[in-house]
């Protein structure tokens, strides 16, 4: 779901105002900049998920110094989440927000996984099925009223306290899940290797999984993004590595029921993250740009459901300014008001000892990109 960071740089420190980038070649899309909500030396590292239940209520979870992190949103500022009943474990790598009193948070170490959910007092572990997916421990969670979603290595149902297991084939890993219903949902994942595997696509209509035609991604791309809409649409994304260590490739495909068509676009140069629908018929883009390979700023792309349009997110004052320093993991709809929260981290320079810090970073956009 979230690329493991394998690049990082040192540099020194600037500070700058973030303004609104258009991407050559492509069309008007939404005009909203990005604001940030948390930088700096604070409760976390770096933050992997975000989910709202509404505009006072949000989550965000990652980690700091080797243990894990969940953030809390009460509508006026982030801070670290101090309801009882919390284990410790190494990260938190997913949250699912149904609403302020139905929350679920997924996490792990190094040989096990824990569940929990809120209840709107406290946090309680929810037995889980299932061996901790050493491939990708970093597995997907989505919760609507009456079920809970999981991912990895098979593909998991909870509801009414029990659990239904839908095994996967051999080398299949599911990377990101997307419920529209308790009886409507997609998944995407691979099958691995990358180079010879391909991407795999499943539907959940309350009953079972059903795998869909093969995405016509660019060969060697990794899918690990799924965004389902409402009308029907579903979106598959992920990114390939170019040829003589270029920039990344990312692609995104839309399912219409019927067939797969490509709305990569003018998207491009970017370790694609996270994708999310903007609730207007587009969507929302994001991960760690790569379009200048010297310097580093973080971007969200607008897809308005015709072109792409490149916004330059707001960037931290104590950033590093060179590439790869910015790194932001996942988006989500703040609430009912069409603003989103993006959620990743970022470096800082390093310092006279050679040293350099990684700052959990959350950012909201300041106006509605519907």
């Amino acid at each position: 779901m979230h690329v493991r960071h394998l690049l990082r740089a040192t540099t020194v420190s600037v500070a700058l105002t973030a303004t609104l980038l258009t991407a050559g070649g492509t069309g008007s899309a939404a005009t909203s900049s990005w604001e940030l909500s948390l930088s700096g030396d604070s409760a976390a590292e770096s933050l992997m998920s975000v989910s709202a239940a509404d505009a006072d209520h949000a989550w965000a979870v990652g980690r700091k110094a080797m243990h894990g992190v969940i953030m809390r949103w009460d509508g006026g500022s982030w801070s670290a989440d101090t309801a009882p009943g919390l284990p410790d474990v190494w990260q938190w790598s997913a949250v699912s927000a149904v609403s302020a009193d139905d929350v679920w948070a997924y996490g792990s170490d190094e040989d096990s996984q824990t569940l929990v959910h809120y209840d709107g007092e406290r946090w309680s572990t929810v037995p889980t099925v299932g061996a901790l997916d050493r491939s990708w421990p970093e597995v997907p969670l989505d919760a609507v009223p009456g079920r809970l979603f999981k991912g990895g290595d098979a593909l998991y149902t909870y509801a009414d306290g029990s659990w239904q297991t839908f095994a996967l084939p051999p080398l299949v890993d599911i990377r990101d899940i997307d419920a529209v219903s308790a009886d409507d949902a997609y998944a995407t994942g691979m099958q691995y290797p990358v180079n010879g595997g391909h991407p795999v696509v499943y539907h959940w209509d309350g009953t079972t999984w059903t795998l869909l035609p093969q995405p016509p991604l660019r060969t060697g791309t990794d899918a690990a993004e799924i965004v389902a809409t409402a009308d029907g649409s579903v979106y598959v994304g992920g990114w390939a590595d170019a040829e003589n260590a270029g920039a990344p490739v990312p692609g995104i495909v839309r399912w219409d029921g019927t067939d797969w068509q490509d709305v990569t676009g003018s998207l491009g140069e970017l370790y694609l993250e996270s994708i999310a629908s903007d609730g207007a018929g587009g969507l929302w883009a994001t991960g760690s740009d790569k379009s200048n390979g010297v310097r580093s700023e973080p971007f969200v792309w607008h897809y308005d459901g015709t072109a792409w349009t490149k916004q330059a997110a707001a960037l931290a004052p104590d950033a590093e300014p060179r590439w790869p320093s910015y790194w932001l993991h996942d988006l989500a709809p703040a609430g009912d008001s069409g603003t989103f929260w993006a959620v990743g981290d970022y470096d800082t320079p390093m310092d006279g000892q050679g040293d350099t810090e990684i700052h959990g970073l959350i950012e909201r956009s300041t106006t509605s990109g519907n």
